[in-house]
């Protein structure tokens, strides 16, 4: 993740149309699973601090977050968020059993062949038994865009294959479902067509300052595909892929 990139981030998340519709895609599918009184909680690729801290508003869950980027985490700390750190999620500095909930938002994609693997090892080592787990996924490769080539995007999956290494990890899924579905053919015909046309280079998704109706209208879009998820449906195709899974009760290694 570059710098500028991270600033973008910074400045977009509060308003933005795709983080807001995003989160309330996420609230759509934890908040009928999640029990209330979660203690410790992990956003780990917390960039720049703000999931964690809507998580920890909403389900009272005291987050702590980490993440490679020292500037991500220097972000964390001016949004109000300073239990973060720098450290990998391959390789996470906390004990056995530490956590009641861990969150990876859009990290995934981002890591070397392996290190998905080694992630969700590390995830699963640090939650508790019964401990619940949070992940988004950037899908479907033909979705690839040229914001993926500026973020350092290495992989984007499909549902068989991320459910698979979950199972292999020992989590079980509880609920998973594609999301940002209703404009996927509309990302579809610019990524994969207009992107070519234009030779564009590679440039943040997230930097453009949309007028309010615009910016209102899509978020409108993904706060109806929430009502859709929230209501037990589960979309077949879309431009990221979530899932929630738990390490089971009888599992303490």
């Amino acid at each position: 993740m570059t710098p500028e990139e991270l600033h973008n981030i910074y400045r977009a998340e509060s308003e933005f149309w795709w983080y807001q519709g995003m989160r309330s895609i996420t609230w759509a599918l934890l908040d009928p699973l999640l029990p209330r009184g979660l203690a410790k909680g992990l956003d780990a690729g917390c960039g720049t601090g703000m999931n964690a801290r809507a998580i920890e508003e909403r389900y009272g869950v005291r987050m702590r977050g980490v993440d490679l980027a020292r500037l991500g985490v220097e972000y964390c700390y001016k949004r109000g968020f300073p239990r973060a750190a720098v450290a990998s999620v391959t390789d996470l500095p906390f004990a056995d059993h530490a956590f009641d909930l861990v969150s990876s938002i859009d990290v995934l994609q981002c890591l070397l062949p392996g290190g998905d693997e080694r992630a969700l090892r590390e995830f699963h080592r640090v939650l508790r038994p019964g401990g619940w787990l949070v992940l988004r996924v950037a899908a479907f490769q033909a979705l690839r865009s040229r914001h993926s080539q500026y973020i350092a995007e290495r992989h984007r999956y499909r549902a068989g294959e991320l459910l698979r290494k979950l199972r292999d990890a020992r989590f079980q899924v509880l609920r998973w479902t594609y999301v940002n579905s209703f404009l996927s053919p509309v990302a579809l015909v610019k990524f994969r067509i207009w992107e070519n046309l234009t030779k564009q280079a590679p440039h943040s998704g997230v930097a453009a300052n949309l007028p309010p109706w615009m910016n209102g209208l899509l978020r409108g879009v993904l706060q109806s595909e929430a009502a859709l998820v929230r209501s037990g449906f589960r979309f077949r195709f879309g431009q990221s892929l979530m899932a929630v899974a738990r390490k089971r009760e009888s599992d303490a290694e």
